[in-house]
């Protein structure tokens, strides 16, 4: 019975010895393993920026104010900084980005007096958030100033807010991409940003979208076409507010602008080539684009709005007609930049 008892002692033993000398041996395995690294942060710093000169035969606004005569050479310079403070292609949340920019229109038969050809400065602030892999809701302030002392230019600053919507279907694999948006337009206050219409405390709804299609992706050729398209929508008062000083319609110009919920119909096409074969990558992304944009006014306000601007059949500083007011405008445009 003793040895029995012995001989159990000694079996456990061993047992105990082998336990430990196992996990001795597969300690020392996991520490010779490499450790996970742990997940990136969201949060970065990074930055991002864009310079873009258009040189154009005349110029209208995205709500259809048509804002000189066919004349002269329009050259129009914006730029921006963008900075990307979180990204996370896994989450809901995909990034969210911080921004702001400038945009100078020069016009060379502006005239004035004291600024010369320099027509008009906007600057903006806003951010954007990218969420659900594939949508987009922005927020900007943006301000629209006149530094000529013309009388067809706005008196004063008008201060707008615009909310944005949109959605990258390119996931699709469709050869064209339609990228459908919607904008909110607010005019919070100031002139009117038509002119005619109410002077801040009314807004108008741009539904759009800009059908692209790369070549590149099927010749090589690094060419990327799109054709921008968009209505504006808004309350009747956003382009006409009928006080009394709207009267520019009908053959005299001095007859009540009919009133409607529609604004402007525009589409357009444009070629943009990207000139990556012959300026490095690391000196930025340059292109030069080249098309037009076609407008059909359809709000009656707008085309009254032409008379003080000087578009219909107008001049710097010099009220035009109804009768020669532009329905139709295309706008013939080209130009060059680079993003970074």
């Amino acid at each position: 019975m003793l040895c029995i008892k012995q001989g159990a002692a000694l079996l456990v033993s061993a047992a105990l010895g082998l336990g430990a000398a196992c996990s001795a041996a597969v300690a020392a395995d996991m520490a010779a393993l490499p450790r996970k690294a742990p997940p990136p942060s969201p949060f970065v710093l990074d930055v991002h920026g864009f310079v873009d000169v258009t040189f154009k035969n005349t110029s209208v606004t995205p709500r259809g104010l048509m804002v000189r005569e066919y004349s002269g050479l329009t050259s129009q310079v914006a730029n921006g900084l963008a900075l990307d403070v979180y990204k996370d292609p896994a989450g809901f949340i995909n990034g969210i980005s911080f921004y702001a920019g400038t945009w100078n229109d020069i016009w060379s038969k502006n005239n004035d007096p004291v600024v010369g050809s320099w027509a008009e400065f906007d600057w903006w602030v806003g951010m954007s958030v990218k969420f659900a892999r594939h949508w987009k809701f922005g927020v900007e302030y943006v301000e629209f100033l006149s530094p000529t002392t013309v009388t067809t230019s706005f008196p004063a600053t008008e201060r707008n807010f615009e909310f944005s919507l949109a959605y990258d279907d390119s996931h699709w694999g469709n050869p064209i991409v339609i990228n459908p948006y919607v904008k909110l337009f607010y005019a919070a206050s100031g002139p009117s940003t038509v002119v005619l219409g109410k002077r801040g405390g009314t807004y108008d709804i741009e539904i759009g979208m800009v059908p692209t299609f790369d070549t590149k992706k099927y010749s090589g050729v690094p060419l990327i076409f799109s054709a921008p398209t968009w209505i504006t929508v808004g309350p009747k008062d956003y382009w006409n507010r009928q006080d009394g000083t709207t009267n520019f319609c009908g053959l005299l110009s001095n007859a009540p602008c009919a009133t409607s919920n529609a604004g402007v119909f525009s589409t357009g096409l444009q070629g943009k080539y990207m000139l990556e074969q012959a300026i490095p990558k690391r000196l930025g992304s340059w292109y030069v684009k080249g098309g037009f944009q076609y407008y059909h006014i359809i709000n009656e306000a707008l085309l009254g709005a032409q008379v003080l601007t000087g578009a219909a059949g107008g001049a710097s500083g010099v009220a035009g007609t109804f009768p020669n007011a532009h329905k139709d405008i295309v706008v013939g445009y080209g130009g060059f930049g680079f993003t970074f």
